[in-house]
């Protein structure tokens, strides 16, 4: 009895694995950890699994449920957690510590993409003249423990680069972008009167410029010189703070006299923004603050900015260059304390989180209802989050696939 109710299961799943559908359905289902798990059974398993029509299906599926992920830098190494929005508990995903990373420099969490995380630390190689900047750029699978460094860029001078990550609605194309500079380069100063004639003067600038990396081409495209740079922040660890949004990359450039903002799109055009409106004559804890921060709120770039005892959430209005527009969408009191020191923010749908060195945050865009918890400031001393949803997804942008 018992031999023939196994040989009737056997037959049964048999019969569920000839339907490609139906099997494929059944482990995009499973967490990724399961999925690398049953992908060593056979060969049909294997096969199942690593394609890139599963690996759509299978991220599709995590979408369904996002999560944001955490990072924290503890002896130099990344350690990873889960979040369901709305959840302060966390779960462990994985800690990142590649061999290659250059020694004792911490790694930095910057971007989250189909289930992949883009992170990054200082290189710095000096020679007899001078010191040339650089980074390691990584792509990791936080699920999969899976990283890739990417190729070398051009040397920069005396400027540690500045990434942003851009990624295609094909799953398995991605694109990082690095301004650094190139060196030195002469430029028209003015005028002077020398013996009677007019004489041009020159001076020495520094010359930034900007590549792009393809998961395409496996290589990096000079682009050619940026209009502006990347602010330098203490919550924007080496420049690299952005978001993705639209097709396009944006970083906050300036908070001082009026503000900017540079984006760059998957073509490599550069564009500078104007930061929202205020009036003149505001105090200044009530105009632009140095508590800005760029967010993807539903799919529009959104910019928060925190004033002490309530913030303003702006939402960026696309048209054309001539029409697009900030519009202030909320305007919310906030429990945060003027001394709390903000981290990083970020948001998922309705939810926007705040970490800050005393508490972490939530705040329903829906609602205008807050919840916070008291963390361990000496566990979370420079935290990164972002949305995140488990993928399959090899860090090559799935040229294996």
């Amino acid at each position: 009895m018992v031999e023939t109710l196994q040989r009737r299961k056997q037959v049964l799943w048999s019969q569920i694995e000839s339907e490609q559908g139906v099997f494929s359905d059944i482990l995009s289902r499973l967490p990724v950890q399961s999925i690398r798990s049953f992908q060593t059974i056979n060969r049909y398993w294997y096969g199942s699994v690593r394609n890139k029509l599963f690996a759509k299906q299978q991220l599709n599926r995590s979408r369904e449920n996002p999560t944001f992920i955490v990072g924290q830098i503890r002896d130099s190494k990344m350690k990873l957690y889960s979040m369901k929005p709305g959840s302060f508990k966390l779960s462990n995903v994985n800690r990142i510590n590649p061999s290659e990373r250059s020694d004792q420099e911490q790694m930095y969490m910057i971007s989250s993409f189909n289930g992949l995380i883009c992170c990054i630390n200082q290189r710095c190689d000096k020679d007899v003249e001078n010191e040339l900047c650089d980074l390691q750029i990584w792509i990791c699978n936080p699920c999969t423990g899976e990283t890739l460094l990417l190729p070398q860029g051009r040397p920069s001078y005396q400027f540690v680069p500045s990434v942003g990550v851009a990624y295609h609605s094909d799953i398995s194309d991605y694109e990082v972008f690095r301004i650094f500079c190139a060196g030195k380069k002469r430029v028209f100063d003015r005028f002077v009167i020398q013996d009677g004639h007019m004489v041009r003067k020159y001076r020495f600038d520094l010359a930034y410029e900007c590549e792009m990396y393809s998961s395409n081409t496996v290589s990096w495209k000079n682009i050619g010189p940026v209009p502006c740079l990347p602010m330098e922040s203490y919550f924007s660890p080496l420049r690299s703070g952005h978001v993705f949004i639209g097709g396009k990359v944006y970083w906050l450039s300036s908070l001082v006299d009026g503000g900017k903002i540079l984006s760059v799109d998957l073509r490599g055009r550069f564009e500078v923004i104007q930061l929202p409106p205020y009036p003149d004559g505001l105090k200044e804890e009530d105009s632009i603050t140095e508590a800005s921060y760029l967010i993807n709120l539903r799919g529009a770039l959104s910019m928060v900015i925190l004033h002490p005892g309530y913030m303003d959430t702006w939402v960026r209005k696309e048209g054309d260059k001539t029409s697009s527009t900030w519009v202030l969408e909320y305007v919310d009191k906030t429990p945060i304390d003027d001394l709390e020191l903000v981290l990083a923010m970020t948001s998922s749908e309705n939810q926007i989180i705040c970490m800050t060195d005393k508490r972490w945050y939530y705040f329903d865009v829906d609602t205008g209802t807050w919840s916070k918890k008291r963390v361990n400031s000496a566990a979370f001393e420079s935290p990164a989050v972002f949305p995140f949803t488990e993928s399959v997804l090899p860090c090559n942008g799935g040229l294996m696939l």
